[in-house]
């Protein structure tokens, strides 16, 4: 695929394995340590990194630590967002981006009206595995207002959406 990304070099995959455990020995930085998940679960999702390193991110989210999760948009407005019409993918895909997890940033917070999970802030409220701002169609009742991870979020090339985009055929159901 021509726009594909390249994969990321040894000396860096050390880097975010030693800066994980250095995280993790840190009770007082669950902001890095939602910030390092984050840039992990990114590399995932852009084919950069194995689903492997998940564990890394699991090491530094796990045990008793209270974690108040906020992502890091500055101006989700300001966030470019991909090509696809989401609205006429519904019907196949069913809106499978609505059962992932999604955190709020500050401005969503502050801004106020997106529904978040009060034991663990702030990340979006589900209901029976999905995001409660879905309707019975699929469509986002919050669409002008969606979080920065809704805004930058592309489903082409996610494997847990699609077996070939392209060509319209969704992944199975887990």
């Amino acid at each position: 695929m021509p726009d594909e990304l390249p994969p990321i070099s040894p000396d860096l995959v050390a880097e975010l394995a030693a800066l994980v455990e250095t995280i993790a020995a840190r009770p007082d930085h669950a902001d890095l340590a939602a910030r390092l998940e984050w840039l992990i679960d990114t590399l995932i999702l852009r084919g950069q990194l194995p689903a492997s390193f998940r564990r890394l991110a699991d090491k530094i989210t796990g045990g008793e630590r209270a974690v108040v999760r906020l992502a890091t948009f500055r101006d989700k407005y300001a966030v470019p967002s991909p090509d696809v019409d989401c609205a006429a993918l519904i019907p196949l895909c069913g809106a499978r981006c609505c059962s992932f997890e999604v955190t709020l940033s500050a401005q969503d917070v502050v801004e106020g009206g997106i529904p978040f999970d009060v034991m663990r802030p702030y990340a979006m409220q589900k209901a029976n595995g999905t995001c409660v701002c879905k309707d019975d169609t699929g469509a986002c009742t919050i669409y002008d207002r969606r979080p920065g991870a809704c805004r930058a979020y592309d489903c082409r090339h996610d494997a847990r959406v699609w077996i070939d985009f392209e060509a319209r055929i969704p992944a199975p159901r887990r």
